[in-house]
């Protein structure tokens, strides 16, 4: 066989070969992009169904009072809202999910320097908007904290930066509706 044929084959060869590599990946792309689409339908479609614009805004507006960041322990003004939605707060905020015990507000407030929104309730024995709040925050895993603060003046309250909603009741449309408004509109907002 003559050097020229063998070329001509390898040639052939290696244009198969790189063909074939071509379309692996682009078959492992495009499974790649239909899972990302695929994710992204999922967690959209967890979002409650809620007609936020047919939903009242009961909630407050407060000043801003400032977001640096203090040593943690350190003495700070008061806060101009109960709880707070802004002001100094410690350097690291804390994981969003649910929790039994009290949080500093130092630290929560800088989750909502970051856009997280924040459920609070006033007794640790209400079992009944706890396991509401719970619920509603595994809806938002990723921008909802829920906490027991017994210093809170009303039953529940909903926490946004620079915003308040109290509620003696357990009002889930309210809730969602402050949630879906809210969350990341922060000054140091975070996607989730």
């Amino acid at each position: 066989m003559s050097t020229s044929k063998t070329r001509q084959r390898r040639e052939l060869k290696q244009a198969a070969n790189r063909s074939r590599s071509l379309i692996v990946i682009g078959g492992v792309a495009g499974v790649a992009v239909v899972a990302i689409i695929a994710i992204l339908a999922v967690r959209s479609s967890n979002l409650p169904d809620v007609n936020v614009s047919a939903v009242a805004d009961h909630s407050v507006t407060y000043p801003i009072v400032g977001r640096d960041h203090i040593p943690q322990g350190s003495p700070r003004p008061d806060y101009n809202s109960n709880p707070p939605t802004s002001g100094p707060h410690y350097d690291t905020p804390i994981r969003s999910g649910a929790y039994d015990q009290e949080v500093p507000d130092e630290l929560l407030v800088h989750n909502l320097e970051h856009g997280h929104i924040w459920l609070s309730y006033r007794d640790t024995d209400d079992t009944e908007v706890k396991d509401a709040l719970r619920g509603i925050q595994t809806q938002f895993p990723q921008w909802v904290v829920t906490t027991y603060r017994p210093e809170d003046d009303s039953r529940i309250a909903v926490a946004a930066w620079g915003r308040l909603l109290k509620l003696d009741t357990v009002d889930q449309d309210q809730i969602l509706a402050f949630i879906l408004r809210y969350r990341n509109q922060a000054p140091e907002s975070i996607p989730g």
